[in-house]
């Protein structure tokens, strides 16, 4: 059992083969979102069926960007649309205009006997997905003293108009702003030395130019704030598999809007928000396969100058999250009130136990179940044998 347990964790890094880890469905859809459960084409209408009811009464329908007279009435879980042949999008609105908008682009070929119906992409995922709770990421309960939650929402009431948006994403506008004006002093105290203290406390220094600031005082600073807004948020980094070493040590954030359902990630040190462009947010996931793909042409962000919100190309100011994400690390989002802190206990621990403070995510490596099973085994196996010598060597002596 000593060998075999050794070799196991000699072995460890080799590409999460003894460590689960999460699909991008698990990490990103949540239990909030809407996702496709099933589709069904009929003669000239497709028919989709929806995880949760429609936010909207009513969508205005659109086809490749010609408006048209129909207005969609949902009725509870699904919606009908009909279709025009040949290859075509359609793009479904909802009228209040504070809900994710639907897009669909379908080949609806009457040519053949029988119909061919190819759906070829839909902005919303699914079917057939694994979801996760998006409520771990808005939990606050224990996570800050009542005092630095009182004075950080009177500190937002007085320097920002975060508690009078109506949306995430204006909330959320209004807290990078404030982080954006935080710059550090190189002459300051260190930022190992400030990330010992809690965020408001990182805040009154920053506010000072006290402190030489790095990724992960911005980090926690924005995961503070979001999480006295109420807005689902995590802090992501990046990590080899069982810790003994690591790709590079950058923290960022990514935020859940709610009235987008979708991940979007912010990056205070660089001063850079939410990536886009002219279809969808950006999240970790996605600006990691960018990195590996170099397709961060057509790519914006924003930023701030100053008081002013800037949209500037990405790649104009990603060299950190490209130079980050060139490698196969795999990304670790830790959950509310987890220790960032890393001992080689704690990796120890990670590694065996079942309970964890994050989720790992990686597109290039592949749960080996077999492995995980015997490595489970093996140490408990280990423990057993273990306990029943010493009470044998007890009863002996």
């Amino acid at each position: 059992m000593l060998c075999v347990n050794a070799f196991i964790l000699i072995h460890r890094n080799e590409g999460y083969k003894y460590f689960p880890y999460k699909t991008y469905s698990e990490i990103y859809v949540t239990d909030s979102t809407l996702y496709l459960k099933d589709v069904n084409f009929d003669l000239d209408t497709l028919q989709l069926f929806f995880s949760h009811k429609l936010p909207s009464p009513a969508y205005k329908f659109i086809i490749d960007d010609s408006v048209t007279n129909n207005l969609i009435t949902p009725a509870d879980h699904s919606l009908l649309i009909p279709l025009k042949d040949n290859i075509h999008i359609y793009k479904l609105i909802p009228e209040d205009d504070q809900q994710l908008s639907i897009t669909l682009q379908v080949d609806h070929d009457k040519s053949s006997f029988p119909v061919t119906n190819e759906f070829i992409y839909c902005n919303l995922p699914g079917p057939g997905i694994k979801v996760s709770p998006y409520k771990i990421w808005i939990n606050r309960k224990n996570l800050f003293t009542s005092e630095e939650i009182k004075n950080a929402e009177k500190f937002l009431r007085e320097n920002t108009r975060a508690f009078s948006q109506n949306t995430d994403s204006a909330r959320l506008m209004e807290v990078c702003k404030l982080i954006a004006s935080l710059r550090p002093n190189p002459r300051g105290i260190k930022a190992s030395e400030a990330s010992t203290l809690s965020p408001f406390k990182q805040l009154q220094l920053a506010q000072q130019q006290k402190v030489n600031l790095d990724c992960g005082n911005y980090s926690s600073m924005l995961y503070f704030f979001c999480s006295i807004i109420g807005i689902p948020n995590r802090i992501v980094t990046f990590s080899g598999p069982a810790g003994n070493w690591q790709y590079g040590a950058h923290y960022y954030n990514e935020i859940y809007l709610r009235e987008k359902q979708q991940w979007v990630l912010c990056d205070g040190l660089i001063n850079a928000y939410v990536p886009h462009d002219s279809i969808r947010f950006y999240n970790a996931a996605d600006v990691y396969a960018m990195a590996h793909l170099n397709s961060f042409k057509n790519k914006y962000v924003y930023t701030f100058d100053r008081d002013s919100l800037k949209e500037l190309p990405y790649d104009s100011i990603n060299y950190w999250h490209w130079y980050y994400n060139r490698s196969n690390a795999s990304l670790r989002y830790w959950h509310p009130d987890s220790n960032t802190k890393d001992s080689k206990w704690s990796y120890l621990l990670d590694f065996y136990s079942f309970s964890r403070d994050f989720d790992f995510y990686s597109n290039v490596n592949a749960n080996d179940w077999f492995k995980i099973i015997i490595k489970m085994a093996a140490f408990y196996l280990l423990i057993i044998v273990l306990v029943l010598y010493l009470s044998w060597e007890i009863k002996k002596h």
